[in-house]
Protein backbone atom coordinates (compact mmCIF):
# COMPACT_ATOMS: atom_id res chain seq x y z
CA UNK A 1 0.00 0.00 0.00
CA UNK A 2 1.75 3.12 -1.23
CA UNK A 3 0.51 6.40 0.23
CA UNK A 4 3.11 8.58 -1.52
CA UNK A 5 2.24 10.85 -4.40
CA UNK A 6 -1.03 12.38 -5.57
CA UNK A 7 -4.12 10.19 -5.72
CA UNK A 8 -4.91 8.73 -9.11
CA UNK A 9 -8.25 7.84 -10.62
CA UNK A 10 -8.80 4.12 -10.25
CA UNK A 11 -9.47 2.00 -13.28
CA UNK A 12 -12.87 0.32 -13.48
CA UNK A 13 -11.19 -2.46 -15.46
CA UNK A 14 -9.42 -3.42 -12.22
CA UNK A 15 -11.22 -5.31 -9.48
CA UNK A 16 -11.77 -3.33 -6.29
CA UNK A 17 -12.08 -4.49 -2.70
CA UNK A 18 -14.02 -2.69 0.00
CA UNK A 19 -12.83 -3.67 3.46
CA UNK A 20 -14.92 -3.14 6.57
CA UNK A 21 -12.84 -3.12 9.75
CA UNK A 22 -14.79 -3.88 12.91
CA UNK A 23 -14.37 -5.30 16.41
CA UNK A 24 -16.75 -7.19 18.67
CA UNK A 25 -16.61 -4.44 21.30
CA UNK A 26 -17.48 -1.69 18.78
CA UNK A 27 -21.21 -0.91 19.09
CA UNK A 28 -21.31 1.54 16.11
CA UNK A 29 -20.02 -1.23 13.86
CA UNK A 30 -23.25 -3.23 14.18
CA UNK A 31 -25.44 -0.88 12.07
CA UNK A 32 -22.46 -0.06 9.85
CA UNK A 33 -22.19 -3.72 8.77
CA UNK A 34 -25.66 -3.52 7.25
CA UNK A 35 -24.75 -0.26 5.49
CA UNK A 36 -21.53 -1.86 4.22
CA UNK A 37 -23.42 -4.83 2.74
CA UNK A 38 -26.11 -2.60 1.20
CA UNK A 39 -23.49 -0.28 -0.28
CA UNK A 40 -21.67 -3.09 -2.06
CA UNK A 41 -24.95 -4.47 -3.39
CA UNK A 42 -26.14 -1.01 -4.53
CA UNK A 43 -22.87 0.01 -6.20
CA UNK A 44 -22.54 -3.23 -8.16
CA UNK A 45 -26.19 -3.04 -9.22
CA UNK A 46 -25.96 0.62 -10.30
CA UNK A 47 -22.57 0.19 -12.01
CA UNK A 48 -22.61 -3.21 -13.78
CA UNK A 49 -19.02 -2.84 -15.03
CA UNK A 50 -17.72 -2.40 -11.49
CA UNK A 51 -16.11 -5.46 -9.93
CA UNK A 52 -16.34 -4.82 -6.19
CA UNK A 53 -15.74 -7.40 -3.49
CA UNK A 54 -16.53 -6.82 0.16
CA UNK A 55 -14.46 -8.21 3.02
CA UNK A 56 -15.33 -7.89 6.72
CA UNK A 57 -12.26 -7.87 8.96
CA UNK A 58 -12.59 -8.29 12.72
CA UNK A 59 -9.58 -6.31 13.91
CA UNK A 60 -8.79 -8.37 17.01
CA UNK A 61 -9.31 -11.69 15.23
CA UNK A 62 -7.10 -10.65 12.31
CA UNK A 63 -4.32 -9.38 14.60
CA UNK A 64 -4.33 -12.67 16.50
CA UNK A 65 -4.36 -14.74 13.30
CA UNK A 66 -1.41 -12.83 11.89
CA UNK A 67 0.58 -13.08 15.14
CA UNK A 68 0.23 -16.84 15.51
CA UNK A 69 -0.29 -17.76 11.85
CA UNK A 70 -3.59 -19.41 12.81
CA UNK A 71 -5.19 -18.69 9.45
CA UNK A 72 -4.22 -17.08 6.14
CA UNK A 73 -4.27 -13.28 6.46
CA UNK A 74 -7.35 -11.44 5.22
CA UNK A 75 -5.37 -8.21 4.69
CA UNK A 76 -1.72 -7.20 4.49
CA UNK A 77 0.13 -6.65 7.75
CA UNK A 78 0.97 -3.10 6.64
CA UNK A 79 -2.69 -2.24 6.12
CA UNK A 80 -3.70 -3.89 9.39
CA UNK A 81 -1.13 -1.80 11.28
CA UNK A 82 -2.54 1.39 9.77
CA UNK A 83 -6.03 0.80 11.20
CA UNK A 84 -6.34 2.93 14.31
CA UNK A 85 -10.10 3.38 14.52
CA UNK A 86 -13.19 1.24 14.01
CA UNK A 87 -15.52 1.12 12.28
CA UNK A 88 -13.56 1.91 9.15
CA UNK A 89 -13.96 1.18 5.46
CA UNK A 90 -10.97 1.07 3.12
CA UNK A 91 -11.39 0.93 -0.66
CA UNK A 92 -8.57 -0.80 -2.51
CA UNK A 93 -7.84 -1.06 -6.18
CA UNK A 94 -6.97 -4.74 -6.37
CA UNK A 95 -7.25 -7.35 -3.66
CA UNK A 96 -7.12 -7.19 0.13
CA UNK A 97 -3.55 -8.45 0.37
CA UNK A 98 -1.82 -6.28 -2.20
CA UNK A 99 -4.25 -3.65 -3.41
CA UNK A 100 -3.57 0.08 -3.58
CA UNK A 101 -5.60 2.20 -1.18
CA UNK A 102 -8.00 4.54 -2.97
CA UNK A 103 -10.17 5.82 -0.11
CA UNK A 104 -10.57 5.52 3.66
CA UNK A 105 -13.85 6.24 5.45
CA UNK A 106 -13.57 6.51 9.21
CA UNK A 107 -16.30 6.24 11.82
CA UNK A 108 -20.04 5.81 11.79
CA UNK A 109 -21.18 7.59 8.64
CA UNK A 110 -24.60 7.85 6.97
CA UNK A 111 -25.15 5.54 4.02
CA UNK A 112 -25.49 8.39 1.51
CA UNK A 113 -22.20 9.95 2.65
CA UNK A 114 -20.45 6.60 2.26
CA UNK A 115 -21.93 6.06 -1.18
CA UNK A 116 -21.05 9.59 -2.33
CA UNK A 117 -17.43 9.23 -1.18
CA UNK A 118 -17.03 5.80 -2.77
CA UNK A 119 -18.59 6.91 -6.06
CA UNK A 120 -16.18 9.86 -6.15
CA UNK A 121 -13.18 7.64 -5.30
CA UNK A 122 -14.17 5.13 -7.99
CA UNK A 123 -14.81 7.83 -10.57
CA UNK A 124 -18.28 6.51 -11.43
CA UNK A 125 -21.49 8.51 -11.61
Amino acid sequence: MDKAGPPTTPSLNTPHTLLFFTAQWCAPAVPMLTIFEETIRDLTRLHPGLELTGVVVDLEEEETNQQVNAAPPAVSAELLESIDFVPMMVLLEGDALGGREVARLVGQLPKLVIRRQLVAALGVE
